[in-house]
């Protein structure tokens, strides 16, 4: 709501906390709803942002899509692929925009990173580890960390390596009450693979990510956004122009919806994540590597 106040975008609130919509309404001077519904019905606007719990996302989606509106959905788009798919198929009909919230692809560094891979400043991809650990957030408890926390870097690691053809992972609920520990192998064409790790147990924040090049390695500390480099001329840190991810991502939706091109992470990238998400799932149930297509 900041950002979207800030952008000068911002036109109404729903949420089904009373004491929230008034605190949040009066803050930002925009008028409050308690249900979609409510605000389909009264208010005039051309898009809506879903930060709702995963359970819900289909739902509130749906009723705003039937609505044309163009949305926003957190990630990730939805608990499983059928309800993704219905999210995706639906705006598709409706012919609206549908965007989801994979915030890193917006992080300077990783943006960075990608323009140096882009132009073969890094050399071949190989090998990329991520490590995403905290204790687990209050709020979250609809899915477990696999679907809430791994997908970052799922999708981060399909943005620079490219789509994966094999998926190994295991999952612990240690403290429960879903999954909150997880690793995924992600196997690509080639030589490539990315590991991930996410845990909902530590208490220290980790949030990195380091790529192995056939010509360096780069670490990226996704909460400092910092990108370091280490190659033959020994360890350096590119110039790199800062901005917030989460108003870029909102930006680039809003230009999106507008027709001018702005970037976003689409309803069918959204998809293909939640089913590797899922792959990942049947990968530790079965306690063997998953074929993807």
């Amino acid at each position: 709501m900041r950002v979207l106040k800030e952008s000068g975008a911002l036109v109404a609130v729903c949420d089904t906390n009373p004491s929230r919509v008034i605190e949040f309404s009066d803050r930002y001077g925009v008028h409050g709803y308690s249900g979609v519904d409510e605000l389909i019905a009264k208010e005039e606007f051309d898009a809506a942002v879903i930060a709702t719990p995963t359970s819900t996302h289909r739902e509130v989606a749906l009723k705003l899509i039937d609505a044309h509106k163009h949305v926003f959905v957190e990630k990730p788009i939805a608990p499983n692929v059928q309800e993704a798919k219905e999210i995706v198929d639906a705006a598709a009909r409706a012919g609206v925009v549908l965007a989801a919230g994979y915030i890193e692809r917006f992080n300077p560094a990783v943006s960075e990173l990608k323009s140096m891979m882009d132009s073969g400043k890094t050399g071949l991809p190989l090998f990329a580890e991520f490590h995403r650990e905290n204790r687990r957030p209050v709020h979250i408890s609809d899915v477990g960390i696999l679907h809430d926390t791994a997908v970052h870097d799922i999708d981060t690691a399909r943005w620079l390596l490219g789509e994966p053809r094999r998926v190994y992972a295991r999952l612990s609920t240690i403290v429960g009450p879903k999954e909150d520990y997880a690793v995924v192998v992600l196997e690509f064409d080639g030589p490539k693979v990315a590991v991930i790790t996410a845990n909902w147990i530590t208490p220290k924040k980790e949030r990195r990510m380091t790529v192995v090049f056939s010509d360096s390695i780069a670490t990226v500390d996704f909460v400092a956004m910092r990108l370091t480099l280490d190659d033959d001329e020994g360890r350096w840190e590119p110039r790199i122009q800062t901005w917030e991810p989460l108003k870029a991502e909102l930006d680039g939706f809003m230009k999106a919806i507008s027709g001018s091109g702005g970037m976003v992470v689409s309803g069918a990238d959204a998809l293909r994540t939640t089913a590797l998400a899922e792959a990942a799932e049947r990968s530790a149930r079965l306690g063997s590597p998953v074929e993807v297509s």
